[in-house]
């Protein structure tokens, strides 16, 4: 075997070896039932900063957004709680009725941002028609939501998913983790997500100090479920 074989060889060897890697460690986010009940894995679910006291405020609700899966039908509302840092283009409550029941609520101190139309944030426009969430299609009978947390300094924003069936609504991903890159088709889905800050110098070149590198990972639909690697 010659050199340029061996090394086309020894490539081929490592793409392989990495495709099969990430097919072993890929990891369902969440199960769903025959009867359309949601099984949540608790390693998916970071806690948000405890602070009692935003479970007691009044809030001012938006407009719904109506989202649909299979013969059910949704209204997803995003509220400000009363007294507040308001940062504009952002909320701090997510809600979901059945017809006039709510059935859902999460409340978290640090805010989630608005999809699109805030100044100096991305976009992800290209991604949604509305303003609150991302939604990820998973089955004719399961859906998605993903809601971007305001960027700090100091952390990586809260990246927050919420599925959806017929019968079930369950929050099934809180993390630390900002969106670098969307992929999608008509048959795929896919987010790269990144759950540290790289600092950088002056040059423009990241400090050469370890760990000082960007920590990725991916989500990704497959067989109408939610998948982590």
């Amino acid at each position: 075997m010659n050199k340029n074989n061996y090394e086309n060889f020894n490539n081929y060897c490592s793409l392989i070896f990495s495709l099969t890697v990430q097919a072993q460690t890929a990891t369902p986010v969440f199960k769903i039932g025959v009867n359309g009940l949601i099984a949540t894995n608790s390693s998916m679910i970071e806690s948000f900063y405890d602070m009692p006291q935003i479970e007691t405020r009044s809030y001012v609700l938006n407009n719904p957004v109506n989202v649909s899966v299979g013969t059910q039908s949704y209204d997803v509302k995003t509220g400000c709680l009363e007294q507040w840092d308001d940062f504009g283009g952002s909320f701090n409550v997510i809600t979901i009725y059945s017809g006039s029941q709510k059935i859902f609520e999460l409340r978290q101190p640090d805010n989630w941002r608005y999809t699109f139309g805030i100044p100096r944030k991305e976009s992800y426009q290209q991604y949604t028609d509305n303003q609150y969430f991302l939604p990820i299609t998973l089955s004719e009978q399961a859906v998605a939501l993903a809601f971007i947390g305001w960027p700090y300094g100091g952390d990586m924003p809260y990246l927050t998913i919420i599925a959806l069936t017929n019968n079930d609504v369950k929050l099934v991903f809180n993390k630390h983790m900002g969106i670098n890159a969307i992929t999608q088709s008509d048959n795929s889905y896919s987010m790269e997500l990144q759950a540290n800050i790289v600092e950088y110098g002056e040059n423009g070149r990241p400090f050469d100090t370890p760990n000082n590198v960007p920590d990725i990972h991916y989500l990704e639909v497959k067989n109408g479920l939610l998948y982590s690697r």
